[in-house]
């Protein structure tokens, strides 16, 4: 019988390898198109706090509870629900964006004819655009994951056109 000692590697830490995959995440959009995104995020942010923030909200208030009857725990984890789903949201956006413009209510959405006075065909293209966003970023935490593993299994750097021209 022998007495050897062998020596482990060390493990790499969960959260190290977690932050490296997000920073590598980033490597699957093109350089123009993830920093044009960035300035949608200055709309997107509190539009999806206001989001999660209803959603979570009737999710709370079906259990019974108001903001007056509701316990103190439980309204510190509506807040923390609603702070990370936000941020998850925001640092998916690219991802579900790209994925909302190739899907068929995106198409739908984006090639619909508006039909009217002026104002009525400019006020139905902006609330087009901004619902085109809002739902890109409600469903961020769900597509923007699914889309990125889409980019890995294929080794797809996505874009709009315009960046690969």
């Amino acid at each position: 019988m022998s007495n050897k000692h062998y020596v482990q590697l060390p493990k790499e830490s969960y959260f190290k390898k977690a932050a490296e995959e997000m920073k590598n995440a980033y490597s699957y959009l093109h350089p123009d198109y993830w920093k044009r995104k960035l300035v949608h995020l200055i709309l997107v942010v509190p539009m999806e706090f206001l989001i999660y923030g209803l959603i979570y909200g009737f999710i709370f208030m079906g259990l019974g509870y108001t903001s007056y009857t509701m316990p103190w725990i439980l309204d510190f984890i509506g807040w923390i629900l609603i702070i990370g789903s936000t941020i998850i949201s925001a640092y998916f956006y690219p991802f579900s964006l790209w994925w909302y413009k190739q899907s068929f209510i995106g198409t739908m959405l984006n090639n619909m004819y508006h039909i009217g006075a002026f104002w009525v065909v400019i006020l139905r293209i902006i609330g087009t655009l901004v619902g085109g966003i809002a739902i890109a970023g409600t469903l961020a935490p769900i597509m923007g994951p699914l889309t990125l593993r889409k980019c890995r299994k294929k080794n797809l750097i996505i874009g709009e056109p315009i960046d690969f021209s």
